[in-house]
């Protein structure tokens, strides 16, 4: 592997870690053009793309690249697991978060480490409490139900009421 791709290959890891999940799409893809048989490459995408069907496409080509690849074996028995688990009929939200309980996030706009306490994101001012940083990010029922159809609405401050029990 050459320098260039090496390179690219780990700022697109870093931003995986880091939760700059578009700037990783873009760095990887980058290596994954330049070689489609780059294991890692795959395996890292699969951690920076949102939908289950990439990540799985993803995780696919891994195992196509090495069967014995334990982490893409893995991933795909987490992703069969929760569409089995996923429910069909009207979504029940769980119950609310209590005020006590406090979760490391990493900001959907900046990437910065923030706590689900936190208002606005302390580097970029973002807000936290919003579905952009919600645990349920990926559900949209819960979404609907609050109106909160668009990204615009979104990215907004809201008051969700399964991120935090309303005092």
């Amino acid at each position: 592997m050459s320098d260039d791709l090496a390179r690219l290959l780990y700022d697109g890891a870093v931003a995986v870690r880091e939760g700059r999940r578009a700037d990783a799409q873009g760095l990887l893809m980058r290596v994954i053009e330049r070689d489609e048989a780059n294991e890692l490459a795959w395996l890292w995408l699969s951690g920076a793309v949102d939908d289950p069907a990439d990540q799985q496409v993803a995780l696919e080509n891994v195992l196509a690249l090495n069967p014995g690849n334990t982490a893409a074996r893995q991933g795909l028995e987490l992703l069969r697991a929760r569409q089995a688990s996923a429910p069909a009929g009207e979504w029940v939200p769980p119950p609310p978060r209590s005020a006590d309980e406090v979760d490391e996030l990493a900001c959907y706009q900046c990437g910065a480490s923030v706590y689900s306490v936190a208002a606005f994101c302390w580097q970029c001012h973002a807000p936290v409490h919003c579905c952009n940083n919600c645990a349920f990010r990926n559900e949209t029922r819960c979404k609907e139900l609050q109106g909160l159809t668009s990204t615009m609405a979104q990215a907004g401050r809201n008051q969700c009421e399964w991120w935090r029990a309303q005092a």
